[in-house]
């Protein structure tokens, strides 16, 4: 069966029946490259003027020549020689071409190209790759990336969510800020600096109603942080993130264990566990085994893991209360257990190890500590997508200018999933 018209027109994404091809497709060495090329013809049959709007004095007056970037079937590049029909205006001299929404005016990219490198944009590729994909240049990938931002709204200022989540990535050269909505998700706005000036005057231009509204933050223990909160969202309460509690406590306990592992004989069996099974150590007590005892690579003999783990906690008391301390913080926080917690702030006392400047700033900042679990709200959402945005930094090879950098942070995971979602 021969190629039919309509199937070069599928193949190039065709629709506007204006357009009309005249000759067979041929190769051409365009700019320097050998590149496939269709020749199409676009007319139609106009009356009025688009500049006086009379009707009857509207002649043709030959075509314009366009080469159009068009969709490319293989890694060749593929262009439209295009004819555009040319139009005068006798009346009033005006000379306008015939339109067609397959490519702008003024423009050589085809409609579906354009789409297909915003498509390329909201995943992780450097613009002269996709240019390259494209047989566009770097330049053109980004003016496309701009006027995709131009149709998005700007940010509104009458309202804020209930319930949001602050946390600081590094974009550029400086750390910047970031926050999100807890409930739906969705990344508020990014800062392009941290600091208390800027993010008092962000919000600040949000009205005192609208900040009365919010009801929980999520936040590390970022000491700026919880201090400006409360000048900002009057009746806000603030929630650590149960993830950096944690973290803190497992950075200090690890500490206390390098300490103490130092102080062994490099050929000791405590030594070779806890240089080797460091990771048992910040294991809940109650995933341990205790009973069932298994073959230890480390010490090259069967044991189970809490023998092995108390001969450790046997060598040094600091490190024996760290461990204690370290496994009620991480049980509290599995089984929101406030009162737990709050004994395990409370009643703690200086051990002369890491762990005291982790407690020491628990102790200091206990009730928001608690409000970790009071709520479910935490920073986990907000981690993952700082996650993103540093793939994104990456994949680009890092960015210089920071509005290029934002659109393409909005490009990817704001606009992108507002589009997929509305679908």
């Amino acid at each position: 069966m021969p190629l039919t018209d309509n199937s070069i027109r599928n193949a190039l994404e065709i629709k506007d029946k204006n357009i009309v091809f005249t000759d067979d497709s041929t190769f051409m060495n365009v700019h320097g490259t050998m590149s496939l090329v269709y020749f199409a013809k676009l007319t139609k049959d106009v009356d009025r003027c688009v500049n006086c709007g009379l009707t009857g004095h509207v002649i043709k007056d030959g075509f314009n020549k366009n080469m159009i970037i068009a969709p490319s079937l293989s890694l060749r590049p593929t262009f439209i020689r295009l004819y555009r029909q040319k139009y005068i205006c006798k009346s009033c001299g005006s000379i306008f071409v015939a339109k067609t929404n397959y490519v702008w005016d003024c423009c050589q990219i085809a409609q579906p190209v354009r789409q297909m490198i915003l498509s390329e944009a909201a995943h992780n590729a450097s613009l002269k790759d996709i240019g390259r994909r494209f047989n566009v240049s770097d330049k053109t990938v980004q003016r496309i990336i701009d006027e995709e931002a131009k149709l998005h709204k700007k940010r509104h200022t009458e309202s804020l969510p209930k319930h949001m989540a602050f946390d600081e990535f590094m974009a550029t050269d400086k750390l910047s800020f970031i926050w999100l909505d807890s409930n739906d998700h969705r990344t508020g706005d990014i800062l392009p600096r941290r600091t208390s000036y800027q993010i008092k005057q962000y919000f600040e231009s949000f009205s005192l109603k609208a900040r009365k509204q919010v009801r929980t933050i999520s936040l590390d223990l970022n000491a700026g942080y919880i201090n400006l909160v409360p000048k900002l969202f009057p009746k806000a309460r603030i929630v650590v993130d149960r993830f950096h509690i944690v973290q803190m406590a497992n950075r200090s306990l690890n500490s206390s264990r390098i300490k103490v592992m130092k102080t062994m004989p490099k050929r000791s069996k405590e030594y070779l566990f806890m240089k080797r099974d460091w990771k048992k150590f910040l294991e809940s007590f109650d995933s341990i085994e205790k009973i069932t005892p298994k073959y230890q690579y480390s010490v090259n003999y069967y044991e189970t893991d809490l023998n092995l783990i108390t001969k450790c906690l046997d060598l040094d008391e600091g490190f024996a209360k760290s461990y204690e301390v370290y496994q009620d913080i991480l049980k509290a926080i599995e089984t929101s257990d406030v009162e737990l917690m709050n004994d395990a702030i409370l009643d703690y006392h200086s051990l002369n190890t890491p762990m005291d400047t982790t407690m020491k700033s628990l102790r200091k900042y206990r009730k928001q500590v608690l409000n970790a679990l009071h709520f479910d709200y935490s920073n986990g959402f907000l981690e993952g997508t700082i996650g993103r945005i540093k793939k994104i930094k990456n994949g680009a090879y890092g960015y210089r200018n920071w509005t290029n950098f934002i659109k393409r942070i909005d490009l990817q995971i704001f606009w992108l999933r507002a589009s997929s979602s509305a679908q």
